[in-house]
């Protein structure tokens, strides 16, 4: 039971958000036809809400959006992807006390970075990385469910 309400939790939000909003400038859909698309599902502890949104914009995102990789071409790439991604913060504890923050890669780019070690390495070393990874990681309740699907 739990697991169809989920379902139906994560296909109305995809469907909420996949609606034009009426602004022709504005197109939440990226993904053409044929592209592939990476789901996540963050599973957040009850009292680690606030700890990790604070973690994931303030110290993750900001390394992987400073990161630069050696290859000019592999650079492109991450931008591309890191253009690709968006967020949707829970408004809603879930059943089980805990909350879902879910992150969308819209369209997936093949061979991009989508691992936040490099990024917080590079921006906060070998020690600072282990030390945001380690509070990052205490926030969740198991580890992340990934999806990936195929545009329409």
């Amino acid at each position: 039971m739990k697991v169809l309400i989920n379902f139906f939790i994560i296909f109305a939000i995809i469907l909420i958000v996949g609606c034009e909003t009426g602004d022709s400038t504005i197109h939440v859909i990226k993904a053409k036809s044929g592209d592939q698309v990476l789901t996540v599902l963050n599973h957040i502890k009850f009292d680690k809400r606030d700890e990790f949104n604070n973690i994931l914009f303030n110290e993750v995102m900001p390394a992987y959006t400073a990161y630069i990789d050696s290859s000019t071409e592999k650079n492109k790439l991450n931008d591309k992807a890191g253009k690709s991604m968006r967020m949707l913060l829970p408004v809603n504890m879930n059943e089980d006390s805990t909350w879902t923050f879910i992150m969308f890669a819209d369209p997936y780019y093949e061979g991009a970075l989508y691992n936040i070690i490099p990024p917080l390495k590079q921006k906060y070393g070998e020690e600072g990385a282990e030390e945001v990874f380690g509070r990052w990681s205490d926030c969740f309740v198991g580890g992340q469910e990934l999806y990936f699907s195929k545009q329409k």
